[in-house]
């Protein structure tokens, strides 16, 4: 189990995970398609490392929001569709390339710091997917859940949330 004492520690070994993600995702042993055994078990190792950091920051962010312990951050993390999500939309974002263009889609919306940690908090994880960009440029967190019986999706970028935590106060986990 990890040890870290500040939210700008989660960040930067947040930062550290998606790096590593993205190489094993490229391919960094083998280069080629099918991805080596060593890259896959790369992925999921680094995944399940991603997830743990995300909701102990996803439950400290909103904790201290919830008790105005720290100012309210209306910084864009990603992309929302409130309602009517289906499959086809993770589908949409990897065709599009990623949370920016989704926003340009009519029923998308921003997606700001609060919503995108309550999003984590609450999503299904037996559907939570990925984008990587063959570039450094992105990596987004795709999930789908349920709010009053509307189905959602969201996009949320994991480098604009690592950027976004680190311009927080940094505050003790």
């Amino acid at each position: 189990m990890w040890k870290r004492a500040r939210w700008h520690e989660c960040a930067s070994e947040l930062e550290q995970v998606t790096q590593h993600f993205r190489r094993a995702y490229w391919g960094i042993r083998s280069k080629s398609w099918p991805r080596h055994p060593d890259d896959e078990r790369e992925m999921v190792a680094t995944s399940i490392e991603g997830v743990q950091i995300l909701r102990a920051l996803a439950l400290a962010v909103r904790s201290e929001q919830d008790f105005d312990l720290i100012p309210p951050e209306q910084s864009i993390v990603g992309a929302l569709k409130k309602r009517n999500a289906t499959k086809s939309d993770a589908e949409t974002t990897k065709r599009n390339h990623g949370y920016s263009a989704m926003l340009k889609l009519p029923d998308f919306e921003p997606l700001k710091l609060r919503q995108a940690l309550n999003k984590i908090a609450h999503a299904d994880p037996t559907t939570a997917d990925y984008y990587v960009a063959p570039t450094d440029q992105a990596h987004d967190l795709l999930l789908f859940g349920e709010n009053r019986g509307d189905q959602w999706f969201a996009v949320l970028s994991l480098l604009e949330l690592i950027r976004v935590v680190r311009a927080l106060p940094d505050a003790r986990m």
